[in-house]
């Protein structure tokens, strides 16, 4: 039993470790091909090492009242080297990640004086991560806790999380290269990229457009619901937009009169069915936005808010919102300013001038990493901002802003903004939801869930 804790803990330590290298290794930025190749693989196989690590520590952790000598031994002496590399690595990449390139600031990243020490740490974590993959199928073998079938596919699922994918590649090229591209789309509204409006009042907008949109807000201020939905659709097919959170826009003059009112605000104020509710999350609308004025206690409510005042019952728990990416309420406020200020800094007093209603981060935590497109409807044709959360930092594109065919990468953390030319994601960060292994009658055996 000693033993068993030994290992779990010693697993515990690598896992640090590999967290500690993911974090380090996000941050590197370098414009050099053969050093985004290197950096590709080496946070492949840091997140595969990491997924390893973490089925054993799983498999430990069951068999942690075992008294079977010897029964771990192979895996801490796999971990005990392993532990000792990626050490190295930390520090290595700490040293590179220093000299990154900062927003305003142009530093160029000395690759080739660290890439040979570099290339020697990966080649002995890759055989280190055999190691401890040998030792957990061997454990495994031993205990007759998993069948090679279900080991197969564990392992399998692991490899597939930890595949490295570059951020908003899809995006550009399949969707917002052409917004014809999004009106001939036949996809499920969940499936969408959802639309933040940022304008809020009537300049620089078509008049069918503002036609179109009017409407929309009359059918939701009366809740006529066929109507408000047959608009939605409308909407995305001829604009390329999701207007599940559409308030009613105002003139210039009567921006002050602005409510902010979500259609899903007024789907509480008629009582509406929870079957409407979920047709309108699943044209984007955020359960979290405020407004910014009402007839109740309170001028700034959100949807559920709305609905403890006017007592809703049936809506309270589909209008509850589901973090699913948590942050300390601190963070995301400073990575939020510093979204605003790169926004400011590119579109300049135009913000305020044009009234812009800028993107609201809080609603982005309700989202499991999806994409979100901010158009800016003045300046340079399909100009705006594709952005989303994942983990502690704000990834962003910033489209046509700086100029016609323009694309800039930015990651905005709460202490900074870092320009680059390439984001790497995990394939399993870009989704919650896990894949879990388990069979009709085996069920009981599989307490955990996969995290990358």
């Amino acid at each position: 039993m000693a033993e068993v804790l030994t290992g779990i803990a010693v697993a515990t330590e690598s896992l640090t470790l590999c967290i500690k290298a993911i974090v380090v290794l996000k941050r590197f930025y370098v414009t050099v091909k053969e050093a985004r190749e290197d950096l590709n693989k080496i946070l492949n196989l840091v997140g595969r090492t990491r997924n390893r690590i973490e089925l054993m520590k799983m498999t430990l952790i069951e068999l942690r009242k075992s008294t079977d000598p010897g029964i771990a031994a192979g895996f801490i002496t796999a971990c005990d080297g392993l532990n000792r590399t990626l050490e190295d690595l930390v520090q290595e990449a700490s040293t590179i990640a220093n000299g990154q390139s900062r927003f305003g600031i142009a530093r160029r990243l000395r690759w080739s004086m660290s890439h040979s020490k570099v290339e020697e740490l990966v080649r002995k974590l890759a055989e280190q991560e055999k190691e401890v993959t040998n030792s957990y199928m061997m454990l495994n073998s031993l205990t007759s806790l998993r069948t090679q079938q279900e080991l197969q596919k564990l392992t399998r699922s692991s490899d597939e999380r930890s595949e490295i994918t570059v951020a908003f590649c899809q995006e550009s090229e399949e969707r917002f290269s052409d917004v014809s591209t999004l009106r001939n789309s036949s996809e499920e509204p969940a499936t969408r990229v959802r639309t933040w409006l940022g304008h809020t009042i009537t300049d620089h907008h078509s008049p069918e457009y503002l036609q179109m949109r009017d409407k929309l807000s009359e059918a939701v201020y009366w809740g006529d619901w066929e109507v408000v939905f047959n608009k939605f659709e409308e909407g995305f097919q001829t604009f390329g937009e999701l207007w599940g959170n559409a308030p009613r826009m105002k003139e210039r003059s009567q921006y002050h009169n602005l409510s902010m009112w979500t259609p899903l605000h007024q789907a509480v104020y008629h009582h509406a069915p929870v079957h409407v509710v979920e047709r309108l999350l699943e044209y984007g609308a955020f359960k979290t936005l405020r407004t910014r004025s009402s007839e109740f206690s309170f001028p700034n409510l959100t949807p559920l808010e709305l609905a403890h005042e006017m007592e809703v019952f049936h809506l309270y728990d589909i209008l509850s919102p589901v973090v699913k990416r948590p942050l300390p309420p601190d963070t995301l406020q400073r990575i939020e300013y510093n979204f605003h200020r790169l926004i400011r800094s590119e579109v300049g007093l135009r913000v305020d001038a044009e009234k812009l209603y800028l993107p609201v981060l809080e609603a982005l935590t309700e989202l499991d990493g999806e994409t979100v497109w901010f158009p800016i409807k003045f300046g340079y044709p399909g100009a705006g901002y594709l952005f989303q959360l994942l983990g502690r930092e704000l990834q962003v594109k910033s489209v046509n802003i700086q100029g016609k065919a323009s694309e800039v990468l930015y990651r905005v953390m709460e202490d900074d903004i870092y320009e680059t030319d390439q984001i790497f994601n995990y394939a399993g960060d870009l989704k919650q939801e896990k894949d879990m292994i388990v069979e009709e009658d085996t069920a009981e055996a599989w307490p955990f869930k996969l995290d990358v």
